[in-house]
């Protein structure tokens, strides 16, 4: 405590020469004609000492609180200030992993969609053989059962040319007695399968 008056008053006494030296720059210039200080400069020695005294003890402490606020709240905007640095930068570190990541992401995804594409179009291909030869199959069984079919009708159809063949031979060859004998004859082949 008594360090900090001391030292109060060695300013106060540098700042009473400093005006000192500064009133005998002023004496000197044409202030003193008379060989001394004129009343006017002492007066304005003083005046200048006491607003000096003045301003130190009025002024000092609420400057004295005033700087020391401004630099806590500058103190307190360069930490929130790193603060928000630091965040910012773990924010951007997030966000570039995320950015990583997505990449990652998108290049899966685009070889997942190429292979089951792939797959996809394989299968395609298979079901398409698959029903190629079912249908080849099919229409062999078709062209076989109408093969069949047309066989059957032209079977039946030189059955019915060589029946009716036969009729008009026979009617030319028989005479009516052996028409009567075979009449017989078939009606007694008849009885027996009965």
């Amino acid at each position: 405590m008594r360090t900090l008056r001391l030292s109060r008053l060695r300013r106060i006494l540098v700042l009473a020469l400093a005006a000192l030296g500064g009133a005998a720059d002023l004496w000197a210039a044409g202030g003193g004609e008379k060989g001394g200080f004129s009343s006017e400069v002492i007066w304005q020695i003083i005046s200048f000492v006491l607003l000096i005294v003045l301003l130190s003890r009025f002024v000092k402490k609420p400057l004295a609180a005033f700087l020391s606020g401004r630099q806590a709240e500058v103190q307190n905007a360069i930490e929130q200030s790193a603060r928000k640095k630091e965040e910012a930068e773990a924010l951007l570190s997030e966000w570039q992993r995320k950015v990583d990541s997505l990449g990652r992401e998108i290049q899966d995804l685009h070889e997942r969609i190429r292979a089951e594409g792939e797959a996809e179009q394989k299968k395609i291909v298979s079901r398409a053989q698959e029903e190629g030869e079912r249908i080849r199959q099919q229409a062999g069984v078709i062209a076989e059962q109408e093969l069949t079919k047309v066989r059957a009708a032209l079977k039946k159809e030189m059955v019915d040319l060589s029946v009716e063949l036969a009729e008009k031979l026979l009617k030319e060859a028989i005479q009516p007695q052996d028409q009567e004998r075979l009449i017989q004859e078939y009606i007694g082949k008849v009885r027996e399968l009965r």
